[in-house]
């Protein structure tokens, strides 16, 4: 089967879920069971994507399971069949339509197969013999799915994607080399990849990084990374950013291309238009502009006396080498403690706590551990809270926690017992009794940057009432953000410590406006950074850092800085001017 047609790549979709639950203000429960009972929506969601550009379209069938949708077997078939009939409806002449099925998460992999079989026969008997297995931790029931396609269906097509957080590994702790590896070889797989999970930067890396061994690969990512906005999941990435991304991944080599989570039309759209556009060749290096340097004109700033939190990332692998390292030389540039943040975006980092505790005793350096609700309850709260009291760590910054990527919720349950108030105020009742003597000093997070700043700090009052006496602040690049701490300085009560987050690079700015939550760097900053070198980028983020010091001096209690992409010898830069 030729699915190219002479041309160069094929674009699918974007994600049918949170589509439909943007469109319809998150109504959407199960929404494969839209199928029967508002097939319109879903007919009319292939038509937007079709419209945008894509030449292949999914059938909302990705959780249609007897386990994923609570439903017996012959429910399950009839959403397959409301599901195929959509598709076609939409579908025009030259669309291309690929039964989608997702991972059936049960532990009994003999019964899960027989049905998975089942709903392979039920997608042949409506005419589809295009299959897109996505969204899959194991190649083994991978390959186990495409041989029996290809044992009912010879002339079928078969495209196999394996799911990889941003380090490169699946929730079974194969890597992505290691499951293409289990692949390769496997005739009956026409074409395999990855989707889900990972944001369109992450993901091009990993297509740049893998041996794919010559066969059509697929590359499908979520739109950035998902965050909390009154109470629905978003996801942030741009469309422009997202194209381009994607279009990495087509320069390294792939050919089939898609969206997954928060991947809408206007994504696909502008994917379409950024592959149809032939390539740049590479340009002549840039000549080097001048930079003005802080403190070669200007009279010397006077930040001292304030305490600097710096934040630094835990290592993604078992070397803790630069961890360590770094934070001896912030601490020697001036830095009062080293914070840890708890896994941000949900993605398994060496453990804060432990960390924490390790530069404590180890190296006599003062920690500030994030501990997130996401990932513990109130015995393992509590547990942890003893060891790092043992360990003689006295300080530690509460917050809820990112949310697990969509499609992983079904592998890693998270435990949200407590939100940051009430875990503030579980540590504070435990001050009172267990730690008596040796209470914890109980920080918490503030949002300067919130579209809602009215919430944010009626949000704040609740944290100061549940025990939390200092605020660390969202990085501050703005006046709005600085005079936000202006107005939670007069209403709070606690220490205001301002975030204070150094841009790197131009490519920094960009990963940071389209894959972080609740962070905007200025248009007029990032410009600055197109057209330099390191060097040059380095005096930037350190001049602009200090400038964000200078916006909020006259009102912070401290300064909370977080390092970028492990530039600890920038962040030593700025403590040296904020201590001098």
């Amino acid at each position: 089967m030729d699915l190219f047609q002479n041309n160069e790549y094929l674009l699918f979709d974007g994600a049918m879920g949170t589509y439909l639950a943007e469109k319809y203000e998150g109504s959407v429960n199960r929404c494969e069971v839209t199928n029967l009972k508002h097939p319109e929506r879903v007919t009319s969601v292939h038509r937007e994507y079709i419209a945008a550009g894509a030449r292949a379209i999914k059938t909302n069938t990705f959780s249609a399971n007897t386990f994923s949708i609570g439903e017996d077997l012959e429910t399950v078939l009839r959403v397959v069949d409301a599901g195929c009939a959509c598709a076609r409806e939409a579908a025009d002449e030259d669309t291309l339509i690929f039964a989608s099925m997702g991972p059936i998460l049960y532990d009994d992999q003999k019964r899960c197969d027989l049905e998975r079989q089942e709903i392979i026969n039920r997608f042949l008997g409506n005419g589809v013999k295009c299959f897109l297995f996505e969204t899959f931790a194991e190649p083994s029931v991978l390959i186990r799915a495409a041989r029996y396609v290809k044992e009912r269906c010879p002339d079928a097509y078969v495209i196999c994607e394996c799911t990889v957080a941003p380090d490169g590994y699946t929730q079974s702790g194969i890597s992505a080399q290691g499951a293409i590896n289990m692949m390769k070889d496997v005739g009956e797989i026409d074409a395999y990849g990855f989707n889900c999970t990972c944001g369109p930067m992450h993901m091009a890396h990993i297509a740049k990084t893998t041996d794919f061994y010559g066969k059509t690969v697929s590359i499908m990512p979520n739109a950035g990374y998902p965050t909390m906005e009154a109470g629905r999941t978003v996801f942030k990435s741009t469309p422009d950013y997202f194209a381009g991304q994607l279009k990495k991944s087509y320069l390294a080599g792939v050919r089939i291309l898609g969206g997954c989570c928060g991947t809408t039309p206007v994504h696909i759209r502008a994917a379409k238009e950024a592959l149809s556009k032939p390539s740049q060749a590479p340009g002549k290096p840039n000549e080097k502009i001048e930079i003005h340097a802080p403190g070669r004109e200007e009279a010397p700033r006077v930040f001292h006396g304030k305490p600097v939190a710096v934040e630094l990332d835990s290592p993604l692998d078992a070397d803790g080498t630069f961890f360590v390292d770094a934070a001896q030389k912030l601490k020697a540039a001036g830095a009062d403690y080293i914070t840890v943040a708890d896994c941000p975006i949900g993605r398994a980092r060496a453990d804060s706590s432990m960390l924490a505790a390790m530069l404590k005793s180890q190296y006599g350096i003062e920690t500030l551990p994030h501990l997130t609700c996401r990932d513990r309850n109130l015995n393992a709260s509590k547990a942890l809270l003893l060891g790092l009291s043992l360990q003689g760590v006295r300080n530690v910054l509460v917050v809820t926690g990112d949310p697990i990527p969509n499609n992983r919720r079904g592998e890693i349950k998270s435990v949200f017992q407590f939100n940051s108030v009430l875990y503030a105020d579980f540590i504070r009742d435990l001050n009172r009794t267990v730690f008596a003597g040796k209470p914890f000093r109980i920080m918490g997070a503030l949002n300067v940057n919130a579209a809602n700043f009215d919430a944010e700090l009626k949000k704040a009052h609740k944290k100061e009432k549940a025990g939390i006496t200092c605020f660390l602040t969202q990085p501050v690049y703005d006046g709005r953000a600085a005079e936000n701490l202006v107005r939670a300085k007069k209403e709070l009560a606690s220490d205001l410590w301002a975030g204070i987050m150094p841009v790197v690079s131009y490519k920094n700015a960009c990963f940071i406006n389209n894959e972080l939550a609740g962070i905007e760097i200025p248009a007029a900053l990032c410009e600055r950074f197109k057209n330099t070198d390191r060097e040059q980028a380095a005096d930037i983020a350190v001049e602009t850092a200090l400038s964000s010091v200078e916006m909020v001096k006259g009102t912070a209690d401290g300064y909370y800085v977080i390092t970028p992409l492990r530039r600890a010898d920038i962040v030593c830069r700025i403590i040296k001017e904020l201590k001098a």
